[in-house]
């Protein structure tokens, strides 16, 4: 069913509401001119206030009603009310007389809460006076008895869940019927009344204002019913003085048609340890008649919760001067009504594996419960259980979600597994979480430039100063190309030829080193073409002796010297974890350069990879560069704050990295004192975010 919609109401109509209950309690004043005070007026058992814990408090409990005696004080307290609650209280009243009254209430959330109750006073026996026929007084005559009853039912509302409005979401409403007798000397008659409550909650459970007009019924014996109205007030204090204590102070002022205005004040403190209780409690009330008595009331509570139910245990002593004394005693079950906190339901809109950057994970969440919701949360957290981004706000949360794989800062989070979870807070200050949903957020493979050198002897491959290749250099050249197809297929290939620095003798074939360099490498070409080669994805280039791997002042070095290179080069499709699988493999065989490059790739890849940066950074310091090495820790130490080994070796040999955020070298840079990878069969070294 749609909610129903009325224009909200302004919290300044409260004030008016107050006056206007001011002016209702006059009416009962107003009509005591039909009566003539105390005793005037008929069922006054109904002014016996029941429960020994309002008892206790100076019946200044209009305005607190939060178990089943609201079915006395107040009908719209039943809302307040936790689940099914019982109630008996026996009061020994004066001369004699005891009191009875049982009460239920059952709270239905936000369907309001129904209860009802059952009360009989008795006399016991007494004697009876006999009187004349001229009214004088005639002796003593048989024994009699005197007794009246009650039964009643109520509903209570809270507003708010009716109508929408700050205003009515605070109001409780409240209506009670009863049937009431007496029976005097045999002689008995019943009637009808109502009570009708309100409840204004100014501070959700802490301040409460009310107004309660009760015994508005027919006349029982020609007498009417003791027609009151009370205004009453309350201020609920969580932790006061002790931690899970609760006080309770409260305030009535009420009007009855038959003995006027009356004033009463009360106290509670309770005071919770484990699954116990106790209340103490004490309380002042009066009126302003002459003939009325003024009386401190004093009370105790004990509490126990159960497994299955609480119970409490309350006692009230309340004096009444030269009348005598009076006792309440009540003994209250409630089963359930526990504060259940809403049920918060996610689940994952989209796949469990998402590509971090151009997709995003998508969550679907709902809510249920009794109470409306008034904040919700979403955090999100690293496989270690890190927080790594929060989002919240205030009422029903949306009714999906979308991460897209940031972190509160706004970078993208490093590729790995995260959990959602969701969580909603009502009225009650109850949070309710969702089962978490994991989610792999991951790079997709990139395309990741490579050039990779493979070297060959030129004295196997030609004779000196002859272009041709040697039936023997075949077979090299053969298992060169194997070894590229089947790493790097499709690849593109550069051959270069190099010579040492010795002179072409004069009328030789060629003009220089140069040209013979160029006229081998294009032998090569021309074989691999023979061999099944794509000619598009080959070239061949002479340096000469212009590109010398070292000093051509022995035979041995100039042998070096005198070599063919095939330059492999091109793009390939890696993960981080697979350029770091293979680099962690080449840098167990000590191979610290090569192993340097697939780490600076897998940062390429991965630019939020602490393990990428920490084993580049690893390879930095083995290749004397601590300046490089200390940028790489300090990068690695950022995402991944938790490393205290890492932060330890920053702190005691680098600690202006710890203040000062650091970035990597640029693009070609290599270790001082290591030679350019790039003219050692390297790749140039990719740029470091």
């Amino acid at each position: 069913m749609s909610q129903l919609l009325i224009p909200s109401f302004n919290r300044s109509l409260f004030p008016a509401f107050l006056l206007a209950g001011i002016f209702f309690l006059f009416i009962p004043l107003s009509l005591r001119a039909q009566v003539n005070g105390p005793g005037t007026t008929g069922a006054n058992f109904e002014k016996i206030g029941m429960g020994a814990r309002a008892a206790g408090m100076g019946d200044s409990f209009a305005a607190v009603s939060d178990d089943a005696t609201a079915m006395y004080w107040n009908p719209a307290g039943l809302v307040l009310a936790r689940g099914t609650e019982f109630s008996l209280t026996h009061s020994e009243w004066l001369q004699g007389i005891t009191d009875e009254y049982f009460a239920f209430s059952q709270n239905l959330k936000r369907d309001g809460a129904f209860g009802g109750a059952l009360e009989y006073l008795g006399t016991g026996s007494f004697a009876g006076s006999l009187e004349n026929a001229d009214g004088s007084y005639g002796g003593v005559g048989n024994n009699i008895n005197a007794s009246t009853y009650m039964a009643s039912a109520a509903y209570a509302q809270r507003l708010g869940n009716w109508f929408s409005g700050d205003f009515l979401r605070k109001s409780i409403v409240g209506i009670e019927v009863m049937a009431v007798g007496q029976n005097v000397a045999n002689v008995g008659n019943s009637g009808i009344a109502f009570n009708i409550g309100y409840i204004y909650e100014a501070i959700r459970r802490t301040l409460f204002f009310t107004f309660v007009a009760t015994d508005l019924g027919t006349d029982i014996q020609t007498f009417a019913e003791p027609l009151n109205a009370n205004l009453g007030a309350s201020l609920f204090s969580q932790n006061f003085l002790l931690k899970r204590a609760q006080n309770i102070i409260a305030v009535d002022i009420d009007g009855t048609i038959d003995s006027g205005l009356g004033f009463k004040i009360g106290d509670e403190y309770k005071i919770n340890f484990d699954r116990n209780g106790i209340a103490l409690r004490g309380g002042y009330e009066g009126d302003s008649l002459d003939y009325s008595v003024t009386n401190l009331t004093l009370g105790v509570g004990l509490y126990h919760s159960f497994d299955d139910f609480d119970a409490s245990l309350d006692y009230a002593y309340v004096p009444y001067s030269v009348l005598g004394d009076t006792s309440r005693i009540t003994l209250n079950i409630v089963i359930g009504g526990n504060p259940v906190p809403p049920l918060v339901s996610a689940s994952a809109l989209s796949a469990s594996s998402f590509v971090l950057g151009p997709d995003k994970a998508r969550i679907q969440i709902a809510t249920r419960g009794d109470e409306a919701i008034t904040k919700w949360k979403i955090n999100i957290l690293d496989d270690s259980g890190k927080l790594v981004r929060t989002v919240s706000g205030k009422g029903n949360p949306p009714d999906h979600y979308d991460w897209d794989g940031r972190d509160q800062t706004g970078e993208l989070v490093p590729q790995g597994n995260y959990s959602v979870n969701a969580e909603a807070t009502d009225d009650d200050d109850l949070t309710g979480r969702a089962t978490p949903i994991s989610f792999n957020a991951k790079w997709v493979p990139k395309p990741v430039p490579f050039s990779y050198t493979y070297g060959v002897s030129g004295d196997l491959l030609f004779e000196s100063g002859k272009p041709d290749l040697l039936q023997s250099g075949y077979d090299v050249i053969q298992k060169a190309v194997a070894a590229i197809r089947a790493k790097f297929p499709n690849s593109i290939i550069q051959i270069a030829g190099h010579t040492d620095n010795v002179r072409v003798v004069p009328h030789a074939a060629f003009k220089d080193n140069q040209q013979l360099s160029l006229v081998r490498a294009q032998s090569v070409m021309a074989y691999l073409v023979r061999t099944g080669m794509n000619p598009n994805l080959l070239s061949a280039v002479g340096y000469g002796d212009t590109k010398p791997i070292a000093p051509n002042d022995s035979p041995e070095n100039r042998a070096k010297n005198r070599r063919v290179e095939l330059v492999v080069s091109g793009t390939v499709e890696v993960t981080a974890d697979d350029l770091i699988a293979a680099g962690q493999q080449v840098m167990a065989q000590k191979n610290y350069k090569e192993a340097l490059n697939d780490f600076l790739k897998a940062i390429q890849s991965d630019s939020r990879s602490a393990k990428a940066y920490h084993l580049a950074g690893d390879c930095y310091l083995t290749l004397g560069s601590k300046d490089q090495a200390v940028q790489a820790y300090a990068l690695s130490l950022k995402y991944d704050p938790n490393n205290q080994t890492l932060r330890n070796w920053l702190n005691q040999y680098a600690p202006q990295s710890l203040v000062t955020p650091t970035t990597m070298a640029p693009s070609g840079t290599t270790p001082s004192g290591a030679s350019n990878p790039a003219s050692s069969a390297a790749p140039a070294l990719p740029a470091i975010p």
